[in-house]
């Protein structure tokens, strides 16, 4: 029992640190610290800390009821099914605030980039051409671009593709967003998981 007690407790520590290493992740804005990356791409780092949870959750769940059944031997079968439908779910929600907190609570990423022009091509649908220069000594990412009206309402959304922006380098995006706007004052905007880009006002006349 001694034995068993410790391996048992061990999983529920590793499962508790895995929860925690993810939150700390997100906390820090960057899950590059977690495995030298990870930050290879957005979908990458999902199904990273994804793993990461879902196998907390799993081995914190296992240690728990490993070690209550050692203390509940005339009701173990009982107590083994309460803890599979209840543990579960009390960690799930238990790492939702956690990581509530952490996305309100953290740093804010240093500016990637700038954007040092802009040309609208086309109002119908909306296409822009935007150069954008890398400000930092990292190479990132720009998947989404946004664009909002004066009253910092998104009008028009496109999915660029992860587009790489080297180090030290200029590129030129063409942005096509596939709807029309009117006439009007706007700002685009990039948007990339956990990495602040610049963002540009432009006018349609």
């Amino acid at each position: 029992m001694k034995y068993s007690t410790i391996i048992y407790g061990f999983l529920a520590i590793l499962g508790v640190f895995f929860i925690a290493l993810v939150l700390t992740g997100v906390y820090l804005n960057e899950y590059k610290i977690l495995s030298v990356w990870l930050f290879l791409s957005t979908s990458f780092t999902t199904r990273f800390g994804l793993s990461f949870v879902l196998g907390g959750i799993m081995l914190l769940t296992i240690g728990i009821v490993g070690i209550g059944r050692q203390y509940f031997k005339n009701h173990r079968k009982l107590f083994t099914v309460l803890a599979i439908l209840l543990v579960p779910p009390l960690i799930f929600t238990s790492f939702v605030v956690g990581y509530s907190f952490a996305i309100s609570s953290s740093p804010a990423p240093p500016l990637r980039s700038e954007i040092t022009q802009l040309t609208v091509v086309d109002t119908d649908p909306l296409i822009l051409s935007v150069n954008v220069k890398a400000i930092t000594s990292k190479d990132s990412i720009i998947d989404q671009a946004w664009v909002f009206n004066d009253n910092n309402t998104s009008v028009a959304y496109c999915f660029n593709e992860g587009s790489v922006l080297p180090a030290g380098s200029e590129i030129t995006l063409n942005l096509n967003f596939s709807t029309s706007i009117p006439s009007g004052n706007y700002t685009l905007s990039f948007a990339t998981w956990h990495v602040n880009h610049g963002s540009s006002p432009f006018t349609i006349p």
